[in-house]
């Protein structure tokens, strides 16, 4: 495999890693608010703002200037 093919190759897993990651992050977020909205409990809160850190974090691009 050329140099360059296995690169675009490796790009695309980490692209599919992140979605992944992502995909994981919004399903927590999205079982723990439902536990948040059903029961009250601030711990359920807690798990949600941090999923929501860590999707901002993840999806943060850098400007081109």
């Amino acid at each position: 495999m050329n140099p360059f093919r296995k690169l675009e190759q490796e790009q695309l897993q980490l692209k599919r890693e992140k979605k992944e990651i992502i995909d994981g992050l919004l399903d927590v977020y999205n079982d723990y608010k439902w536990l948040y909205e059903w029961f009250g409990d601030e711990e359920y809160k807690r798990v949600m703002e941090l999923a929501v850190r860590h999707l901002e974090k993840l999806t943060k691009r850098k400007r081109r200037e």
